[in-house]
């Protein structure tokens, strides 16, 4: 019994002073970044480029390379002109508004002007065209992609490239795949 009683405390002081460098060492980053996203698959029969900005927030300790990102995205793709398979007059796809919600991983590797990184994850996405009577809808989907943070004068910089896939049942117009790529600025 007295074992216990001088074993835990020490275990308890040195897991706390354990602990306390690496809170220390927390660190996180406030992003905002924007860019052409641009439509891949069947996705881009029936749309164009368009428009994205992401804001995030990361998380990470500096002696790790591993950490988390919470991205919130806003994006847009112009609608296009198909014609039906079987011929016909072309119709005019509507555009497409696209919010999401993404959590990610991110690893990255050590570098002294420009360190490269790997991102991705699960995410939640919000659609709606802009057709008369269009009804918004949720559905789950992901991320994966590529990028690399650099200094631009005082401001700490990143330029980014990721693959969404967005599962959609055919009836409801079939899966959004695209690629957005960004230059932003973290603070």
């Amino acid at each position: 019994m007295q074992f216990k009683a001088l074993f835990l405390p020490s275990i308890l002081t040195a897991l706390a002073g354990m602990a306390f460098p690496a809170q220390a060492q927390r660190s996180y980053t406030i992003g905002i970044s924007a860019g052409a996203a641009i439509p891949t698959g069947k996705f881009s029969e029936g749309h164009s480029k368009g428009q994205t900005i992401t804001g995030f927030i990361a998380l990470g300790m500096d002696e790790l390379p591993i950490g988390v990102r919470l991205d919130g995205m806003y994006t847009t793709f112009n609608g296009r002109a198909v014609t039906p398979a079987g011929g016909g007059a072309a119709a005019e796809t509507p555009d497409l508004r696209l919010l999401g919600l993404v959590g990610n991983i991110v690893f990255t590797a050590s570098g002294s002007t420009a360190k490269p990184y790997l991102v991705g994850g699960p995410g939640f996405y919000n659609s709606k065209t802009n057709a008369p009577d269009a009804r918004s809808r949720n559905d789950l989907g992901f991320s994966i992609g590529l990028g690399s943070t650099f200094n631009l004068g005082p401001l700490a910089s990143m330029v980014e490239a990721r693959f969404h896939s967005i599962s959609r049942e055919p009836e409801d117009g079939g899966s959004i795949h695209f690629v957005p790529v960004t230059l932003g600025i973290m603070f």
